[in-house]
């Protein structure tokens, strides 16, 4: 009878299902937070020891893994409708049986090419098992930004919204655009000093770059320094958070969380264009 050592079981599966849910919110661009995505992956880590040592035929094993997939995407990744719910819960059981088909070919390939690789109470094997996860995770996320650069548009709507002022842009789309706020990992939209004006504290356009503007209270809480790297060296921007921003055109117009970066040269920009958006949420 095979030995089940249950810190390895918890371990594996704990790294499993979080790097599923984190693999989950980036294909579906869920906010995600790294706290639930803890206390989802341990969720199912808790899960795991008790099922497999309770449940006594796999049948019941794999419906018993199947709900828990609602519990760790309720947890890991929170409820913001049911649509979207079911789409991501799909998507996880998809990711899920993927991970574990892909897993057990790399595993086997690496067990024909190097010899047996034990697990149990192995640290080496452990490794591996965590690196071929991790690989696999990255691999997904890399692949869905691809196509989903692929399939964006060229142009976009944006509309944002700051206090009573609301503003309707034009984005040119760039897959190369991956500025992120560090502090919050908002996505930030490029937008030029023209298009700015009247939008953000007038205080963010006059202040030079690098230098802290003179801001009310309420303004400094939404205002952030977002360092960037341009061909003469690093630099820093001035970014805004606004109240409320949708991007997209017809049907793909949806809520994004982003901060407004505020270009001061708009030679980067497209003519007719009021800045620049990623590729990745502009799809």
């Amino acid at each position: 009878m095979p030995v089940v050592y249950a810190d390895v079981l918890f371990l594996i599966n704990f790294s499993a299902d979080y790097l599923v849910l984190l693999t989950v919110g980036r294909l579906r661009r869920v906010r995600l937070r790294r706290g639930r995505l803890i206390l989802g992956a341990l969720l199912g880590a808790l899960y795991a020891v008790p099922a497999l040592i309770l449940i006594p035929t796999y049948p019941l094993l794999l419906l018993s893994a199947l709900l828990s997939g609602v519990a760790l995407t309720l947890v890991g990744l929170g409820f913001s409708g049911w649509r979207r719910f079911l789409s991501c819960l799909v998507l996880l059981w998809l990711v899920s049986f993927l991970y574990g088909g892909a897993f057990t070919a790399i595993f086997a390939f690496a067990t024909r090419l190097f010899g047996r690789i034990p697990i149990k109470g192995d640290t080496g094997g452990k490794v591996l098992v965590f690196l071929i996860l991790f690989l696999l995770s990255s691999a997904l996320v890399s692949f869905s930004r691809l196509l989903r650069a692929g399939g964006a548009p060229r142009e976009v709507g944006c509309r944002v919204r700051v206090g009573e002022r609301t503003r309707d842009l034009t984005l040119m789309t760039d897959s190369g655009c991956l500025l992120r706020e560090p502090m919050t990992g908002r996505a930030v939209v490029l937008i030029s000093a023209k298009a700015a004006d009247g939008l953000v504290p007038p205080a963010l356009l006059s202040t030079e770059e690098g230098i802290e503007p003179n801001l009310s209270y309420d303004d400094r809480k939404r205002y952030y320094l977002i360092p960037y790297q341009t061909v003469s060296g690093k630099r820093l921007m001035h970014g805004y958070r606004p109240d409320y921003a949708e991007i997209g055109t017809g049907r793909r117009r949806r809520e994004e969380a982003i901060v407004v970066g505020i270009v001061r040269d708009p030679v980067g920009i497209p003519e007719g264009c009021d800045g620049i958006v990623s590729a990745e949420i502009a799809q």
